[in-house]
């Protein structure tokens, strides 16, 4: 069945505003919420509040942890076999505290939007097909994934709730890896910030220099992908390497940014004797 996805003014007002507010807590929630009206609002409601409507907490959690969908899991994440990689919950443990009941509520919620179509369903069909506001549903699902790291996941790990950072983290790659597939250097800035929550540090180097070496050097984000790179190494007190990387930005970068390279350049040689 095809799905067409609707955008209107509120919807592009709030996005954007979430875009420049000072993220928090609440920002997190927020993002959900806008997800859920967006996708409330095509011509068979799909949002996560209509799944609620079918299931209970407990069941909720079940079918968001069904064997079929960690088989789908374990298809797609080809790092599962690495020992190091996180393991797939069999499910999601009932928890108990207030803080924790609610966290655990949300990290579905955000599973739930960033595995969109997958989770939905209704009474007389499966599979969708998405057309029409594609494109603002990436955007929806960027903001979230963005929040998801820096507000969801340490807060996850404040209160120890292993499973749900491990289901969060292995749907982040997941949807890294299947929606992304298409723009592969940003696809690789994705890559980079999952293998740093998960401590993959080699990883998030390597991501971050493909992401940079598949970017043009007119691209507008050619510079910040570069930067991204270099303080990486910079970070790992790789600093020949960075000597090395920026001394090539310089050469084969436009004018326009050199000024900025310079600076990077003089910055590098500071550091490694600090």
């Amino acid at each position: 069945m095809k799905l067409y996805l609707n955008k209107n003014p509120l919807l592009i007002e709030k996005y954007q505003q979430l875009l420049i507010t000072q993220w928090n807590f609440e920002t997190m929630k927020e993002s959900l919420d806008l997800a859920n009206s967006f996708l409330n609002s095509c011509k068979h409601p799909l949002g996560f509040s209509e799944l609620l409507q079918n299931y209970g907490n407990s069941e909720l959690s079940e079918f968001l942890t069904s064997s079929n969908f960690r088989n789908y899991l374990q298809n797609q994440v080809i790092f599962t076999s690495n020992k190091n990689f996180p393991s797939i919950p069999e499910k999601i443990p009932k928890r108990r505290s207030t803080s924790k009941i609610i966290y655990s509520k949300l990290t579905l919620e955000v599973i739930y939007n960033l595995a969109f179509p997958v989770f939905a369903t209704n009474k007389k069909n499966k599979n969708f097909i998405l057309d029409g506001e594609i494109g603002f549903l990436r955007d929806i699902q960027s903001l979230i994934f963005m929040l998801t790291s820096n507000i969801m996941l340490p807060l996850l790990k404040q209160h120890r709730l292993k499973e749900e950072i491990n289901y969060l983290n292995l749907m982040m790659f997941t949807h890294s890896l299947m929606v992304w597939h298409d723009n592969p250097a940003h696809q690789n800035q994705l890559f980079s910030i999952v293998f740093d929550n998960m401590g993959f540090h080699e990883a998030v180097i390597d991501c971050l220099y493909i992401a940079f070496r598949l970017t043009l050097p007119d691209d507008h984000d050619y510079l910040t992908k570069a930067q991204a790179y270099w303080s990486a190494l910079i970070d790992a007190k790789m600093f020949d390497k960075a000597k090395e990387f920026s001394l090539k930005l310089l050469r084969y970068s436009s004018e326009k940014h050199f000024e900025e390279i310079k600076e990077i350049i003089e910055l590098t040689f500071e550091l490694e004797h600090q």
